[in-house]
This record gives structure tokens, sequence and C-alpha cells, in this order.
């Protein structure tokens, strides 16, 4: 019962992993199981639709069931918990201090820091707020905002109140468009002298905006396009992995 439950979950993993279909040699290689094994589990995963068949090609991929059971288990998980271990990584990883920081307003306000081994002495603590187009990692939360709210905030508070640090609206608004078109953004001492501020943006299980996640870092340290490219990987690498665990995922959300 045990070893036939283990297999079931197996396909599963396999279908999740490569997210596209398969056909019943292919799970049966992909898990070294008899193909009559697998087709047994997948009539009974297709019942309960956990499991599609797509009747022209003899190929399955994951069915509709699995969606609010998705759902369900990531309603459960709090984003600073979740966030947690993979900002303890991203810090040991690029030996930066990493944030996550979620939108309050028009602010963004950070919940979660950790410190890197090559810590700096930045005023960015845990319930630190400044305004969304400030920094990297809080212009990330300005850009997948909706238009209105972004023209709303443009007028408001950028030719309005003027707010720190002082930008040109639109230059500003060019900026936004950029960052969503490639999904970081990457700032040089917006508000933090010499330092470069690299952010991703996170979703949940609903494809909506979640926070943002991101490291700060001395300019000194990331003084070629190479240390910086690696570092920003490693941002969207675990900006990711965190979307992924707080139930994101690009085959069912509402942003595919």
């Amino acid at each position: 019962m045990i070893q036939s439950l283990l297999r079931s979950i197996e396909i599963l993993e396999v279908l999740k992993e490569r997210n596209r279909s398969y056909s019943i040699a292919e799970l049966a290689e992909a898990i070294d199981l008899p193909p009559s094994t697998v087709h047994r589990i997948l009539q009974t995963f297709c019942e309960k639709k956990y499991v599609i068949r797509d009747e022209r090609s003899h190929t399955y991929r994951l069915g509709p069931a699995l969606i609010p059971l998705g759902k369900a288990a990531a309603s459960g998980i709090r984003l600073q918990d979740a966030a947690h271990p993979l900002l303890s990584a991203l810090s040991a990883r690029t030996e930066e201090d990493s944030y996550l920081v979620i939108p309050v307003g028009n602010k963004g306000l950070v919940i979660e820091k950790v410190d890197g081994p090559n810590h700096i002495k930045v005023v960015e603590e845990f319930g630190y707020e400044m305004y969304l187009h400030c920094g990297a990692i809080r212009k990330v939360l300005l850009a997948y905002q909706s238009p209105s709210f972004i023209e709303e905030y443009v007028n408001k508070i950028i030719e309005h109140d003027h707010a720190f640090p002082r930008v040109d609206a639109g230059d500003l608004r060019d900026e936004l468009k950029k960052i969503r078109q490639s999904g970081y953004a990457i700032t040089y001492g917006e508000y933090v002298n010499d330092a470069v501020g690299i952010g991703a943006p996170v979703f949940n299980s609903e494809g909506e905006l979640a926070g943002s996640i991101g490291i700060i870092a001395p300019t000194i340290r990331l003084n070629s396009e190479e240390l910086l490219k690696v570092q920003l990987e490693y941002v969207q690498k675990f900006a990711a992995d965190l979307s992924r665990d707080i139930g994101y995922s690009p085959l069912f959300s509402s942003r595919a």
C-alpha cells in the first residue's frame, strides 16, 4: 500500500517538475516502473481529474483537481515563514544582506531580513518603510501595480509631494515599464550611497504580486557586468523559488 502510494506521488512529481505532457512510456522510463503499473495509476488519477489525458496524442498532464489542493496548501503558508530559509540561502550564495519587502499603500515595508557574511550597515531593518520608487527592491513592487495605481502614485508622490529620492516622472514611468518587461530591477546609489540594489517579484497562488526579494551590496563588490549578472541570477532564482513555495504556478496561475 505504502509502495503504491509512493509510486503515485513519483508520477505527479515528474509531471509537475517538467510542466509538460508525457506518454506512458516516458513516465515509465522516468520513474523505472512497468508501463502497465503506470497506466493503472494514471487511470485512477484521470478519474479524479488529478491528471488529464490528451486523446489525440495519448499523453498525460496535471489536471484541474490539483488547483484547489494547491491553493488550500498555500493558504496555510505565511510569506515570512516561507521566505526566511530562502533569504538565508540567498545571503549565503551572494554573501550580501537580503530582504523581503511587501507593498503597504504607497510604501514598501521590510518584513524579513537576513544579514550576509559581508553585512553592511544599511538603515533597512525589519519594519522599515520607504516610498515605492526608492531602490530596486521597492521599484519592482511599484512596477507590478496597476496602471491606474502607478499614475496616481506618480501624480501625487512624485509630481505633487516631490518625495525623496527626487525623480523625473517620465523617466520613472519608462523605468517601471522596463522592470516589468525584464522581471527585475537594478539601481545604483538611489538612497544608499555607493550601493547597488537588485530586486525581483514574488507571486502568490492567484498570480498576484505578494512582495519582492533582493539584495543590497556595496558598488565596489559588484564592479563588473559578470559579477552583477551572477548576483541577479541568484535573486531571480530565489524569488521564483519563493513564489513556487507559496503556491504560484505558471501552469495554473492567472498570470499564465
